[in-house]
């Protein structure tokens, strides 16, 4: 006998969990930005002159479209990766932040 079936399976999951991932660089990188850190994406600094949040969000329309690709054609190893990739700056910013916010010189 299978048991109930879950709500969400392994592919909602993984698109979530990117979008999750990428409101949480956002947030994170906007309040390393407004502690005083500095970009160091190189992508990303070339759009900082529009504006640090303008930047990060014409960023992320760039990260969603690549996502949308992948997921239209069904490559979700790509979401996974980009998972990885961005719980890994996630992780950054937040040891960023908290050298920042306990007033080490880092960024």
């Amino acid at each position: 006998m299978l048991g109930p079936r879950p709500i969400l399976n392994e592919e909602m999951k993984t698109q979530l969990t990117f979008i999750f991932l990428q409101v949480a660089d956002v947030a994170t990188t906007m309040t390393a930005l407004q502690l005083g850190g500095d970009e160091k994406n190189p992508l990303l600094r070339h759009l900082m002159p529009i504006g640090s949040l303008q930047g990060l969000i014409l960023s992320k329309v760039m990260v969603l479209a690549i996502a949308v690709a992948a997921v239209v054609t069904g490559r979700y190893f790509v979401l996974r990766w980009s998972n990885v990739l961005f719980a890994g700056v996630v992780v950054w910013n937040l040891t960023i932040i908290t050298g920042l916010a306990l007033g080490s010189h880092g960024g």
